[in-house]
């Protein structure tokens, strides 16, 4: 089944061994299962982390890998740092979730992408350490939790998801959010339909002002 947020320019792989072409980058989605609750009573039941770039954009944390470079190690090369992400923490070849081809662009863009669940202490751990970071106040601007509720509240007809998906992000960084929470099962598939569309209505309500 084919879905909405499967609509990318990009062709996407689970083959990290595509053709070499243009240039590569590597970047990778941190999350943990949480115990945090909003207003003391609604659980968040997991964090995902995604951080404010230097273009002002939404993204996920890492960056291009150098030619002769290996994919997973100019991973954690970058993550190191954008997040000052500690070598016990590193990500693995057995992380690897699949592969963006951007070949419409002027110089095609392979970006790798990679998908690590770390415990509670170790997530918030890496939030606290990113201050200390080569590139923060730089590359990276600030690192943020993606608000994940999809349910409609009583007195609001959707969650806080729509909302945040109209944010801009960079290439295509909102498409690999959305189709990886839902592969990892952070989010049902029939709520994230209900946010995708409801950010489509207010996104065309938002172009007529």
């Amino acid at each position: 089944m084919s879905y909405p947020w499967d609509e990318s320019r990009a062709e996407f792989s689970t083959e990290r061994d595509v053709p070499r072409r243009g240039r590569r980058a590597a970047h990778a989605l941190l999350y943990a299962k949480s115990s945090a609750k909003l207003f003391d009573y609604i659980p968040m039941e997991h964090a995902v982390m995604m951080q404010l770039r230097f273009d002002g954009t939404l993204g996920f944390p890492g960056g291009y890998v150098n030619y002769h470079e290996n994919i997973t190690k100019g991973l954690n090369r970058e993550l190191e740092e954008e997040i000052a992400l500690k070598q016990r923490n590193f990500f693995s070849d057995s992380d690897y979730y699949g592969t963006w081809i951007h070949s419409y662009m002027s110089t095609p863009l392979v970006d790798h992408f990679y998908v690590k669940e770390f415990t509670e202490d170790e997530f918030k751990k890496i939030e606290m350490q990113t201050l200390q970071a080569k590139d923060w106040g730089g590359e990276t601007m600030g690192i943020i939790r993606v608000p994940l509720d999809c349910i409609p509240q009583t007195n609001k007809p959707y969650g806080p998801m729509p909302h945040f998906l109209l944010h801009n992000f960079v290439g295509n960084a909102r498409e690999q959010l959305v189709k990886t929470i839902v592969e990892k099962q952070l989010v049902e598939v029939e709520n994230m339909q209900h946010a995708w569309a409801k950010m489509i209505e207010l996104k065309h309500g938002r172009d007529k002002t």
